[in-house]
């Protein structure tokens, strides 16, 4: 067990592939602070982080996941690690069944390299592990310049809109400061309540209540500093969209983003795209994601969000892979695999009901959306 907040980040420092959510302050607060089980494994002298948590079905059978499964998962400290990968898992699944886990959930994440993922997969491979592919909207930002993006990867409709915007006086500004936060937060909540009643999810928690979401807005700005960066469209001195980026390491992502239902036709989300897309250029950071999906895009599985795929799609984000492992260590939690492969079959194939039921199962689905507390509770 890794208590020490010192050690632990080291080596996230350390490694080339770490997030955010690999930091010790990150992993050990809000929803992670429930159960959590950090690791440190030496192996051949070199160290691998194994950030989980450990949470209980039925009240009995016990599992093992990464606390953000699609981005802090096993983390080496540098690439000559890779070689000890096996036996690392190898250590970890014996660790698991002898404290009575059933089941284990890793993830091989966009931003590891290609052997370390192919090293990952064929392990799980192995031991008859479900593998379920999520795709990650990605725009390669590093070794480039935005001039370069804005002309071979934003299609004309993107590069339309953003100019548009501009001359119809949206402008962006960063949030920068708790000061600005208060100062904001009533066009904040406002984004929030109109883009919750746009995608039928009224009375969402922390979102709609505004008191709930400043406090989440300055404890993660207090905890994550400059880690952690709040993007505004102003439209005649009125916020009318926002997004929320984490930015760390060669990886910046959009976390969270809203925006008033009167206002779009001012186009603010292109322009946030835009400015941001600018933004990792300028600050050298390879790879800018904007959201994950269960789908493929133009793939046999109809889209469940065909709108937001249409959106990404014009400004050219590449979709990237990403393995999810789900592994039962037992005979039981073998049962919980096939279970939980069988619920992710499902959400995706809802995609092709009546429109009136797809309604009432978007209820039941709660697309993960990167929310504030996925970082911080305040």
């Amino acid at each position: 067990m890794a208590e020490n907040k010192e050690e632990w980040n080291r080596i996230v420092e350390k490694s080339p592939y770490s997030v955010l959510h690999h930091r010790h302050e990150i992993y050990k607060i809000g929803i992670f602070s429930k159960n959590p089980l950090p690791l440190i494994v030496e192996e051949r002298g070199h160290y691998f982080l194994v950030p989980l948590r450990i949470t209980k079905i039925f009240k009995s059978f016990r599992l093992a996941l990464t606390p953000i499964y699609d981005y802090a998962s096993i983390l080496p400290d540098d690439a000559e690690a890779l070689d000890s990968l096996p036996m690392v898992l190898d250590h970890l699944a014996d660790f698991l069944r002898k404290r009575g886990v059933t089941y284990l959930s890793l993830c091989a994440p966009t931003f590891y390299s290609e052997p370390y993922a192919r090293l990952l997969n064929l392990w799980f491979q192995k031991r008859k592990a479900s593998i379920q592919i999520q795709y990650s909207h990605v725009i390669r930002t590093g070794n480039t310049t935005f001039d370069m993006i804005w002309k071979h990867l934003f299609d004309k409709h993107a590069r339309y809109n953003v100019r548009r915007a501009k001359r119809e006086g949206v402008k962006i500004m960063e949030i920068d400061t708790e000061d600005d936060i208060n100062k904001w937060i009533g066009d904040i909540h406002e984004c929030n309540l109109s883009a919750l009643r746009r995608q039928g999810r009224e009375g969402a928690y922390p979102d709609s209540y505004k008191d709930v979401y400043l406090s989440e807005l300055i404890s993660a700005k207090r905890i994550l500093g400059d880690y952690y960066r709040i993007y505004g469209a102003l439209y005649r001195g009125r916020l009318i969209a926002y997004m929320i980026t984490v930015e760390y390491n060669k990886f910046m992502q959009v976390g969270k983003a809203m925006s008033h239902t009167r206002y779009l036709n001012k186009n603010p989300n292109d322009a946030l795209v835009s400015y941001i897309v600018k933004t990792a250029c300028e600050k050298g950071f390879e790879l800018f994601e904007y959201g994950l999906r269960r789908t493929k895009r133009g793939g046999r599985i109809p889209s469940l969000y065909p709108d937001l795929d249409s959106f990404v799609s014009k400004f050219g984000f590449e979709e990237i892979p990403i393995f999810m492992y789900r592994l039962g260590l037992t005979r039981t939690g073998r049962i919980l695999q096939y279970l939980f492969s069988l619920r992710e079959y499902l959400l995706t194939r809802y995609a092709y009901l009546p429109e009136s039921t797809r309604a009432f199962m978007l209820r039941l689905y709660a697309p993960r959306r990167r929310k504030i507390s996925d970082f911080v509770i305040a």
